[in-house]
């Protein structure tokens, strides 16, 4: 009988750190939807990190067009005759044999 009571104890103490810890991860989750702009009200913790998920893939996709961008144009800026709209198409080789 006493081995049944610490048994159910130590479960129930290992049932409320598991739940503490759900809460803090489930603050953690809301809090960075926040920031993100992410709405993700009512919906499960998994579709949550999803979503958040999702939305900091685009957010590291538009950081790097925006990077390429700005690149481009300081290269742009210091060498005439660049033709972005071609650069813009890929790996571009001079016409003449001579400079490739």
């Amino acid at each position: 009988m006493v081995e049944a009571t610490s048994t159910a104890e130590a479960l129930q103490e290992s049932l409320n750190a598991e739940a503490s810890d759900r809460s803090v991860l489930e603050a953690m989750v809301t809090s960075a939807c926040e920031g993100l702009g992410v709405s993700a009200s009512g919906s499960s913790l998994r579709s949550r990190v999803e979503a958040l998920y999702s939305r900091a893939g685009e957010r590291m996709r538009e950081a790097l067009h925006a990077g390429v961008k700005k690149a481009m144009a300081v290269v742009s800026s210091h060498y005439a005759g660049i033709d972005l709209p071609a650069v813009c198409e890929g790996y571009v080789l001079p016409d003449d044999e001579t400079e490739a």
